[in-house]
């Protein structure tokens, strides 16, 4: 076959984000959505493919014989696979990050939150409970062949991150996550189109006017929290063996950092790390606010981990100008009704 002589270029995917199981007119685990006004476009400063190699199922054995394996000895299935989206976006409407945070944490509206005692829903094949999400990349090019687009159905948000850096980005909020299907993805054209609304939604780290760790003012220069929600594949049906079910049952966990100027306060930080939390009683918890309102859920933007421990302590002493600054990784808890994390984007 001849060079086409066809040059595509990655600037010109789009890809869309859709409710499936949590649609206003609920499309089952199985099934990708196709409602154009279910989806939004996530406007990203790149795109990468569906990860097909990371969840396929193999054998490259080398079998007796001979010392150098054969073409046979090389056994290659999607049955019984699942495959992965990683995305980064700078976020830009309300919309999108709502969905993502609907996904991670099946609450159903803002604050967004996960609590000690959270049990998952139910995700079994054909049935439309939980939270699940259609994600589509689109060849834009007019000369796209047919095979060049990617439906992925029924992918759960297995990791969600969020970041603010003063000196990344302008300070917006940048989220960050992984979805993950047991269902085979099409390749096929498809004529979905993003239709449901965008609100913008362009945030940044400066709008964080209360910004608090333990109770006391602090000046932030960075921010991140990761939520991780881990969903396996059960079991298999139909002839493409696709999953029976989702089991997420596994740990949830809220992580994450934040970078403060070091002084009088912060200096502080260092024995709240160095205290036993196994001691109870609430021992060892800083909790942690960044909010454009002095109350959380009254405004319109804030991340909240009440219960926070701090996993380290590093100050960085090479003297820049901006003065000396202090990294605190932190992880989440929570006992029973507490919320592990409280997230507003209302």
């Amino acid at each position: 076959m001849a060079i086409s002589g066809q040059v595509y270029s990655g600037k010109k995917y789009q890809v869309l984000l859709g409710r499936q199981t949590g649609a206003s007119s609920a499309v089952n685990m199985g099934t990708a959505a196709s409602t154009n006004s279910e989806f939004v476009e996530l406007d990203m400063a790149s795109v990468t493919d569906i990860d097909f190699a990371g969840g396929l199922v193999t054998d490259r054995t080398l079998r007796t014989g001979q010392q150098v394996k054969k073409g046979t000895d090389h056994f290659v299935s999607e049955k019984g696979s699942t495959k992965s989206f990683n995305f980064e976006w700078v976020c830009s409407h309300k919309e999108g990050v709502a969905m993502l945070l609907e996904m991670i944490s099946e609450d159903t509206s803002s604050p967004y939150l996960i609590t000690g005692n959270h049990e998952p829903a139910i995700y079994k094949h054909a049935a439309s409970t939980g939270s699940l999400a259609t994600i589509i990349l689109k060849n834009l090019d007019s000369n796209s062949a047919a095979t060049q687009f990617r439906t992925m159905h029924s992918a759960a948000l297995t990791n969600l991150s969020f970041s603010l850096d003063a000196t990344a980005n302008g300070g917006r909020l940048i989220a960050s996550g992984t979805f993950v299907s047991g269902y085979n993805v099409s390749t096929a054209s498809s004529s979905v189109t993003n239709s449901h609304a965008q609100t913008p939604f362009v945030k940044t780290l400066h709008d964080c006017t209360t910004k608090t760790v333990n109770g006391s003012d602090v000046v932030v220069k960075a921010f991140s929290i990761d939520i991780a929600n881990p969903m396996a594949r059960i079991g298999y049906q139909g002839s493409d063996a696709e999953p029976e079910m989702y089991s997420r049952s596994g740990e949830i966990t809220c992580a994450g950092s934040i970078t403060v100027l070091y002084d009088t306060t912060s200096d502080g930080f260092l024995a709240e790390f160095l205290t036993n939390p196994a001691a109870g009683s609430g021992a060892g918890e800083s909790p942690i606010v960044l909010s454009d309102n002095a109350t959380v859920g009254d405004g319109n933007f804030a991340f909240e981990v009440l219960q926070a421990i701090f996993t380290g302590h590093t100050l960085n002493m090479e003297g820049a100008e901006e003065g000396m600054m202090l990294e605190l990784p932190f992880e989440g808890t929570a006992i029973a009704a507490e919320n592990l994390f409280r997230i507003d984007i209302d």
